[in-house]
């Protein structure tokens, strides 16, 4: 099948982590395909104001959609996204192939779902990219801008401790982006190590977690706790690179994590039900299935019964 051009849709609801994971393919493929025709399709535009944009990608609001004469050969999904009517009437009739890119997920299910086919009618087809960890699943995507900017931050460690204004030495630095939580546990493991530490406190709900511990007190003598804007995502990636230890939240942060084989501990999206907690199982027995005790520090932290005793 021969595809000249690649159409990516990307809605933004509430999750500006689909935006990251969204646009970094469409940078991959651009990389990958240079003399391809490639359009970003997104119903927020500003939201691509965290990202390095490529000039050679196309952007265009759901606004515009209209505008849009001729769907591409190949049209990306990403998330289950709403693709407007009036695109998808027109894309039925020309395009060659859509792919729906959907979440990250270890469950068992991914096996038989990955790559399956969904009837579109006529010539079109459409199948189901699902990223996972085991063999029969998409894997992780993994683009080359990550990978050379991971490489960047360890051979250069000093030079991007000043770019975050990180200028004392730490024995541990630790980033923390989460939902809403508990941290007596942690910081009372912190406290018991008698080091050096600086927390590294993204987003406001992150930093709502912590007003109360550092707030005109000084029993953590030791810890220090900084508040950090709202980065671009090339940014935070880097910030991961340099930290010690990671407490990540969603999928986006948790996958890039997860890429740089550093220790981190994953916030899972909580659902109704405990969910989230049997997508945290899933994904346990495949990453570490023979260790009982990095299994239950997972599960521990995100019930708020956490021990952290595994890492320090």
């Amino acid at each position: 099948m021969l595809i000249d051009s690649i159409d990516i849709f990307c809605e933004v609801i509430d999750n500006y982590g689909d935006v990251g994971v969204a646009y970094r393919l469409a940078r991959e493929l651009k990389r990958i395909y240079p003399n391809k025709e490639l359009r970003f399709i997104i119903n927020q535009t500003k939201e691509l104001n965290l990202i390095k944009n490529n000039e050679d990608i196309l952007i265009i609001d759901y606004e515009d959609m209209n505008k849009i004469e001729h769907p591409a050969d190949l049209v990306i999904e990403t998330f289950a996204c709403n693709i407007p009517e009036i695109y998808m009437n027109k894309a039925l009739k020309t395009s060659k192939l859509m792919i729906n890119l959907e979440y990250f997920s270890s469950e068992d299910w991914v096996d038989d779902f990955h790559l399956q086919e969904s009837f579109l009618g006529g010539n079109f087809k459409k199948y189901f990219f699902i990223p996972g960890l085991s063999e029969k699943s998409g894997g992780i995507i993994l683009d080359k801008e990550f990978l050379d900017r991971k490489n960047k931050v360890q051979k250069n460690r000093e030079y991007y401790l000043k770019q975050f204004n990180i200028n004392e030495n730490y024995d541990l630095i630790i980033s923390v982006f989460s939902y809403e939580k508990n941290f007596d546990n942690f910081l009372k493991a912190l406290q018991k190590l008698d080091k050096k530490v600086l927390l590294l406190l993204l987003s406001e709900k992150t930093q709502k977690n912590f007003i109360k511990y550092f707030d005109n007190n000084d029993y953590y003598d030791k810890i220090k706790a900084v508040k950090l804007p709202f980065f671009t995502y090339d940014k935070y990636e880097e910030l991961l690179a340099l930290c010690d230890i990671n407490l990540v939240r969603g999928e986006d942060s948790f996958v890039r994590a997860l890429l740089l084989a550093k220790p981190f501990l994953w916030h899972i999206y909580p659902q109704d039900e405990n969910t989230h907690i049997v997508k945290l199982e899933s994904f346990l027995e495949k990453y570490c299935p023979n260790n009982k005790e990095l299994k239950e520090t997972f599960i521990n932290y995100n019930t708020n019964k956490d021990d952290f005793s595994y890492f320090f």
